[in-house]
């Protein structure tokens, strides 16, 4: 990391004046002088990710000497629901990272996970991790949300060693939750059955389960979020329609397309054509806003 970047970057963090310290959905980090440094609320889920810098060379750690007044205190606020569903999907079932992101999503009380010191990671590549997040986060670049997104995930991950597992049975509620994930992050592929061995309950109990809570079968979650996944990519890419059914989970397109005209009313080639005309016509209205006087002139 260039240590006049970070530096720039900290000071950036350092001259936002916050009040409210809300994460939302996505990620917040602030900046603090030691000797400023104000109590960090817990009014929302979230996981709280904090490191020191010293303040003249913010690339060193402070491994060797206590912190200073003047030392940077930079405290990232990761939205807790969010963030818990992306890492999810990633992390293997047999691992503790997994069961720690199970026992925490879904829990809607106010609380939240406190990383800060812990044997177990390894503080140059945490730091590294979080140097470049300060950077993401102070320079705002192009996709710096997704970004930021992914840094964060690598950080949590790195010190999962260290988050306690909070004891203790799911709720109903929470593993319905648990479960729309899955759905959501993998239509193209989720199985009953592979639910089922993931979270350790009988099949038969998670069907019934989530028809009592959603009033859908598990097939019809499943269609669902991918006749929703395809509307995206036809509206958003140029894929062909053959190989968006393959995306979202179809050999064929006659299935496809008979159930994507159900769901929305359309065929997946009259929602292409819609976003064609669509953006025709933000083209031309872009192009009156830009030339006014030429748009009176056709009209006159």
């Amino acid at each position: 990391m260039n240590e006049a970047r970070l530096k720039r970057a900290l000071d950036t963090l350092l001259a936002e004046r916050r009040e409210h310290l809300e994460p939302g959905s996505g990620t917040l980090l602030v900046a603090y002088r030691l000797r400023d440094r104000p109590t960090i609320p817990a009014s929302v889920p979230c996981h709280i990710l904090r490191t020191i810098y010293d303040a003249e060379h913010p690339a060193h750690l402070l491994l060797d000497r206590r912190p200073r007044p003047d030392d940077i205190m930079v405290y990232a606020i990761l939205g807790k629901q969010r963030l818990d569903r992306v890492l999810m999907a990633l992390a293997p079932s047999s691992s503790n990272f997994f069961q720690v992101l199970v026992d925490n999503l879904g829990q809607e009380q106010p609380g939240t996970t406190e990383i800060s010191k812990a044997d177990e990671v390894d503080p140059a590549i945490l730091q590294d991790i979080f140097s470049l997040m300060v950077v993401a986060y102070a320079e705002r670049r192009e996709e710096w949300e997704l970004a930021l997104d992914g840094l964060a995930s690598a950080a949590i991950a790195l010190a999962s060693p260290a988050i306690r597992r909070a004891p203790g049975r799911r709720s109903p509620d929470d593993l319905v939750a648990l479960l729309l994930t899955e759905i959501a992050a993998h239509p193209e592929s989720v199985t009953l059955q592979g639910l089922a061995e993931r979270f350790s309950y009988n099949p038969t109990y998670l069907s019934g389960l989530l028809h009592e809570q959603c009033g859908r079968t598990f097939s019809q979650l499943v269609r669902e979020q991918r006749m929703l996944r395809a509307h995206q990519l036809l509206t958003d890419t140029g894929l062909p329609v053959v190989k968006v059914a393959a995306m979202v989970g179809y050999e064929g397109t006659s299935n496809f397309h008979r159930l994507f005209r159900e769901r929305f009313g359309e065929t997946p080639a009259q929602v292409r054509a819609g976003r064609g005309a669509h953006d025709a016509a933000m083209m031309e209205t872009r192009a009156r806003n830009d030339h006014p006087q030429e748009a009176r002139d056709d009209q006159g």
